[in-house]
């Protein structure tokens, strides 16, 4: 790690390394959701609902192999920046190494078990007799080459981890416009359909790695990939599995809510589920770029923890929550104006529209309470406290949210449906405001007992 990126994270205002941190993260996030929106916008100009339909029904799988990378992208980062924060530098190169292969394996476990329950899985998922064949050709060429979007999302996090966020916001960048570029030439142009826009993924994020692995190999970082220094532990597997799966668990529980989500939905109509998966790309504006932000200070708040610096910690927590509730309150404010004329922006038929507009709005009420949802959420990660961390990521999506869906559904039907997200997210804010006042408590007895260290 340079000096440039120690003094970011030790020395420089708190504000204004929030800031540092948290912009290249966050434009990476904003060029995530570009892509996001634009290839379901490209999809839409097919005029097939099904299609559109078919890469929402998608969805979950792919978060599966997000939930993969983010079991090294949370785990092992969150424990290399803690370790760089102790100056214990070996270890943390160790545990990147590790991270990295263990990446790939999993990936070629994942591509295998899709080969094999192929059919069950497309039923599983909620596909009709008009979306499983667009859903197929979908899901083949992004589980065929899974391994690129898993170390995507593992590379990123690890680059994060010594504070060169302008680093993984370059490679996740890379990837993205080239996605953006090929997204219509492959649907529009060449006809190819959902395969089309699987292909333009992959090739995005094989260039994306590959920048990564450059990164990685050169005299710019002092994590390595080097199959010399993969030397897997208990202690390196142990702290990356402590953080690494309760942030995948809540990746692997969301996709589940999204299949449960799509089968209710398709009870309703396909236009449901299209309606539904084009509201998903709408809002995730607001989502991806809290959590952009959150993740550009999960560095800070792993090295300020490690360094005992605990009033520092303190300050970036609080100053994370207001930038997160300011961007928060701006899209609260854009979706509640605008939210049918985006929504019509994708798709150009009544049904659909009228349908994510309904659910976009309802999911509208949760939006202003992101920022500290997210902020203590990582905070947790980042300073190694894995259950309470759970209790947030989970709660949200399966504690609370799961069940209140089915009873909600089956007491006021469609209007139980939509309603359901923004209840759970609203609870489990208040558990994480109750949470993060335990933390700030602990932070204020830590750096006490530090001084008094100092001064005798």
């Amino acid at each position: 790690m340079d000096k440039n990126k120690i003094d970011i994270l030790e020395n420089v205002p708190v504000k204004k390394a929030i800031l540092k941190l948290a912009l290249p993260t966050m434009l990476a996030m904003a060029m995530q959701m570009i892509y996001n929106l634009t290839d379901t916008y490209f999809i839409g100009q097919t005029g097939d609902l099904n299609l559109v339909a078919a890469i929402s029904l998608a969805s979950p799988l792919i978060m599966m192999f997000q939930a993969a990378g983010n079991i090294f992208a949370s785990g092992t980062s969150c424990y290399i920046s803690q370790k760089l924060g102790a100056k214990e530098y070996y270890e943390a190169k160790k545990s990147n190494s590790v991270a990295f292969y263990s990446a790939i394996i999993i990936g070629i476990v994942f591509t295998f078990i899709f080969l094999l329950f192929q059919n069950s899985i497309l039923q599983l998922i909620g596909t009709s007799d008009s979306t499983i064949l667009p859903t197929s050709q979908y899901l083949i060429v992004m589980t065929v080459f899974c391994i690129f979007p898993i170390l995507n999302v593992t590379l990123a996090g690890l680059i994060r981890s010594e504070g060169a966020t302008d680093k993984a916001m370059k490679g996740m960048v890379i990837g993205i416009v080239l996605n953006i570029i090929l997204d219509p030439l492959f649907i529009l142009v060449f006809n190819m359909g959902s395969s089309g826009a699987a292909w333009a993924t992959i090739i995005g994020n094989l260039f994306s790695v590959c920048y990564f692995i450059l990164h990685f190999i050169s005299k710019n970082s002092m994590l390595s990939i080097n199959i010399k220094d993969f030397k897997p532990s208990k202690k390196i597997y142990g702290e990356t599995f402590k953080i690494g799966i309760p942030a995948a668990l809540s990746s692997i529980v969301m996709s589940i809510s999204f299949i449960l989500v799509n089968v209710i939905a398709v009870t309703y109509g396909d236009y449901v589920v299209a309606g539904n998966g084009i509201q998903m790309r709408v809002n995730s504006m607001v989502v991806m770029l809290v959590i952009g932000l959150a993740q550009g200070y999960q560095p800070f708040a792993g090295y300020c923890y490690g360094a005992r610096k605990f009033d520092r910690l303190k300050q970036g927590f609080k100053t994370t929550i207001l930038y997160g509730t300011l961007v928060s309150l701006f899209f609260t404010i854009i979706f509640l104006l605008y939210g049918d004329s985006i929504i019509r922006l994708f798709i150009n038929d009544d049904l659909t529209v009228e349908a994510g507009t309904q659910i976009l709005k309802a999911f509208t009420w949760c939006v202003p309470f992101f920022g500290v949802q997210f902020t203590v959420m990582v905070t947790f990660q980042a300073t190694g406290k894995a259950i309470k961390a759970m209790m947030i990521s989970l709660g949200r999506q399966c504690i609370i949210y799961l069940p209140l869906l089915f009873i909600l559904n089956s007491a006021f039907g469609f209007k139980g449906f939509i309603f359901a997200q923004p209840i759970a997210d609203i609870t489990t804010t208040f558990i994480a405001f109750l949470l993060s006042l335990s933390f700030i408590k602990e932070m204020n007895q830590k750096h006490v007992n530090e001084q008094i260290l100092v001064f005798n």
